[in-house]
């Protein structure tokens, strides 16, 4: 049996697949040259990590308390609503839940607080009297993911076969080597090739293959 849960967020506990982080630059009016960031990245994606600091770039000289509101309305927006229970059962059973993701840290800490996650780890925007600079002050792109992910489980002296990741993108790939990784809602052959099982939502399919 698994001691813990990985899961991505864009696309797993959040239903955007575009991700939180492109979903508040275009909060803040500068959807346009998101999309043009984002069309980039799906060109890269496959090669490495591209775009976190041209995304972070997009945020400068903007109040940071605009920016956490905008990143509270999309939780509430976006959080797929079976998320409560799952995390709920998977902790009742002593699993330890994470949630993993590139998103900038106003996003990650209200996810964390909302679900009552074990740990989260995120982009941190450099913000300085109140207001976004535009850098990256701690990055955090697939293989920041992977880093995490092997400190948690070193930290815990947990194994690849106490771990789950649930993801669905190529960026969870370096992170699917510690574990036993289920695809979930993706399309992507890479993802799918790589994963042991694939799932569909609800997210309520999880607890169906991890508590059997």
């Amino acid at each position: 049996m698994p001691k813990l849960i990985v899961f991505d967020v864009d696309g797993v506990l959040l239903t955007t697949e575009v991700g939180g982080f492109k979903l508040l630059a275009e909060a803040l009016g500068k959807g346009e040259e998101m999309r043009k960031q984002h069309a980039e990245y799906e060109k890269r994606k496959h090669s490495g990590p591209w775009g976190l600091e041209q995304l972070a770039q997009l945020f400068s000289d903007i109040p940071e308390k605009e920016v956490e509101k905008h990143a509270r309305k999309i939780i509430d927006t976006t959080l797929r609503l079976e998320a409560f229970t799952v995390i709920d059962e998977l902790r009742k059973k002593g699993y330890f839940v994470v949630a993993y993701s590139s998103n900038p840290s106003w996003i990650m800490n209200c996810l964390k607080e909302k679900l009552q996650l074990d740990d989260v780890c995120a982009n941190v925007l450099e913000v300085i009297d109140g207001k976004i600079t535009g850098r990256l002050q701690h990055k955090i792109d697939r293989y920041g993911k992977e880093k995490r992910l092997v400190e948690f489980m070193e930290k815990y002296h947990l194994s690849k076969k106490d771990v789950v990741i649930v993801g669905d993108s190529v960026s969870d790939l370096p992170m699917a080597q510690h574990g036993t990784f289920y695809s979930f809602n993706t399309h992507d052959p890479t993802v799918i090739a790589a994963a042991k099982e694939v799932m569909q939502p609800p997210l309520t399919n999880v607890l169906n293959k991890i508590l059997v």
